[in-house]
């Protein structure tokens, strides 16, 4: 999921430079096909899955990344919770929020990686290209939340968020503390009463 956070938010950068997009739809386009070849053959899975893996850490190297990779490593820093679990939840949320300001970029990513096939407005690829993304999550069995999160939780994540993004990350769409809590809130575990 790390990996897949990384392609797409580079893909979907402010500043579009071709060698970067189609760095990102070939780290996509490997991803899923790690995924598909997993059931028959594990080992040439895994390779393609690190070969996809090592070239999307350089995406950030470029300058290249964003909010569900900045939140990532907030939590990694500040509570060890793996990346991948984190951008797993808080990506689909990004780029829905993101809306119209990304959303011809998100589904020219989706119909050069080949996850949607078939002609459709903008809008409807980008929504079947996140339902992609967050179908990645329940494939790999990742948690729908993070635990033991709380929201006196949020500033601290938050300061470390807006310090990597607005210093270093060509995002679609320029956050504020407010505007970033509501991407934290999905983090939360669940109350089941």
């Amino acid at each position: 999921m790390h990996a897949l956070t990384l392609a797409v938010e580079a893909g979907i950068s402010r500043y579009y430079k071709p060698d970067i997009e189609a760095s990102a739809i070939q780290i996509i386009t490997l991803l899923n096909q790690s995924m598909a070849t997993a059931i028959e053959d594990a080992e040439l899975a895994k390779v393609i899955l690190e070969r996809a893996f090592r070239q999307a850490e350089q995406l950030p190297n470029r300058g290249y990344g964003g909010y569900a990779q900045a939140i990532g490593e907030a939590m990694y820093i500040n509570y060890l919770t793996p990346r991948g679990v984190t951008e797993s939840i808080v990506l689909p949320e990004l780029l829905r929020a993101y809306g119209t300001k990304a959303e011809s970029r998100i589904a020219e990513i989706a119909r050069k990686t080949g996850l949607v096939a078939i002609e459709l407005p903008d809008d409807r690829t980008m929504r079947l290209f996140i339902s992609w993304i967050e179908q990645q999550r329940v494939l790999f069995g990742l948690p729908d939340y993070i635990e033991g999160l709380h929201p006196q939780d949020f500033p601290a994540i938050i300061d470390d968020t807006l310090d990597a993004v607005l210093h270093f990350y060509p995002a679609p769409v320029f956050y504020d503390a407010i505007d970033l809590e509501q991407f934290l809130v999905p983090l939360l575990p669940h109350k089941t009463e």
